[in-house]
């Protein structure tokens, strides 16, 4: 009997902590990072947080960044520290980084503002004082200083529009293309 009533604890016991858990685990709200709120008048700030937009069940872009804050005034993420990709519909990628930047959070369009960089899976660079990503019009405009390479060609000038996989470029502003030797 004794043994009995050993095992009936032992089952209520654990009815009690698994329950225990189970409160505790729906009442924990998921995140995407950690929300810090520094001042009253402060917005919030999400510390190391993944956005990304899709279309059509297709991702279009996808950022990794270190911290940003939410500017509802201005519909306006920024961000720092960020690490990110643009996709090409025809499968190609590139890779993008940038100490600072901002996503529009009406349009979705990205804008890299300080040390932007971008590497594509089509052997191609890119440098620029702003490296934007148009997400109406799906293609990328280095503005300010911007200098393009792939393979054998080095495309300078202020301003460069063109998409992902660097096939088609329209450059702007003092425009030099160079093929071959360097």
């Amino acid at each position: 009997m004794r043994s009995d009533k050993r095992t009936i604890m032992m089952v209520i016991g654990a009815v009690l902590l698994m329950g225990g858990v189970i409160a505790w685990l729906l009442s924990s709200k998921p995140t995407a990072g950690t929300v810090k709120k520094a001042k009253e008048t402060d917005p919030h700030q999400v510390i190391g947080s993944t956005i990304e937009e899709n279309k059509d069940g297709r991702k279009v872009w996808s950022l990794t960044v270190e911290s940003m804050v939410y500017d509802r005034k201005a519909q306006i993420d920024h961000m720092k520290g960020i690490k990110g990709t643009f996709y090409d519909e025809d499968g190609s990628t590139m890779t993008v980084t940038a100490d600072e930047g901002d996503v529009d959070v009406k349009t979705k369009s990205v804008i890299l503002t300080k040390n932007p960089k971008g590497t594509t899976s089509t052997n191609g660079t890119v440098t620029a004082d702003k490296i934007t990503w148009n997400n109406e019009k799906q293609i990328v405009i280095a503005e300010g200083h911007a200098r393009l390479t792939k393979d054998d060609v080095v495309a300078t000038g202020g301003k460069a529009t063109f998409n992902v996989p660097m096939e088609h470029a329209t450059l702007e502003q003092d425009a030099h293309v160079q093929k071959g030797d360097f």
